[in-house]
Order: C-alpha cells, then sequence, then structure tokens
C-alpha cells in the first residue's frame, strides 16, 4: 500500500476521496517546523540568495543555474545543518 502525506481541510476533500479510491493511506504530521524541514529554513534561503535578481531565459537556464547554486554550498553546511536536524 502506497502513502502520502496532506494536511487535512475542506479543500483537500476530493483528493482525499481520490487517495482512498486509490487505496493510498494518508497520513497525518504535525504543522509546519523547521525541525522537520531542514530544506525550509537553511537550503531554500541558501539558494534563493545565490539566485536573487537573475533572470533566467528558459526552464533549462534554471535547471543548470540551481544546480550550479546547490554545489556552491560548501559540503560542510550542508552536512551541519542535517545533523543538527537528526539531533533534535
Amino acid at each position: 500500500m502506497q502513502k502520502w502525506s496532506q494536511r487535512s481541510s475542506p479543500k483537500n476533500k476530493s483528493i482525499e476521496e481520490f487517495l482512498a479510491t486509490k487505496q493510498i493511506t494518508v497520513l497525518e504530521h504535525p504543522a509546519y517546523s523547521p525541525d522537520q524541514a531542514p530544506s525550509d529554513f537553511f537550503l531554500f534561503p541558501k539558494i534563493k540568495e545565490i539566485l536573487k535578481e537573475r533572470h533566467f531565459d528558459d526552464i533549462d537556464d534554471i535547471r543548470s543555474n540551481t544546480t550550479a547554486a546547490l554545489n556552491a554550498i560548501p559540503q560542510n553546511q550542508l552536512q551541519s545543518c542535517f545533523e543538527g536536524w537528526a539531533r533534535r
């Protein structure tokens, strides 16, 4: 059986019904917490800082520049972020 996480709300009723017909279990999760999403408080701001005020020609340009931005983040910073998250 597949599992999928989605916050329950009236807007998502049709989604929940669809998932039920496909026998996909909907998992509840707590409200947003930086402890649970290192990408939100570490990774995305780093990428945003590197890419800010830049304009891109097409999706391939976005992809290559985002990849370069990810590669520009020192590995030890990424490691420290995720090690800190794992200790929480």
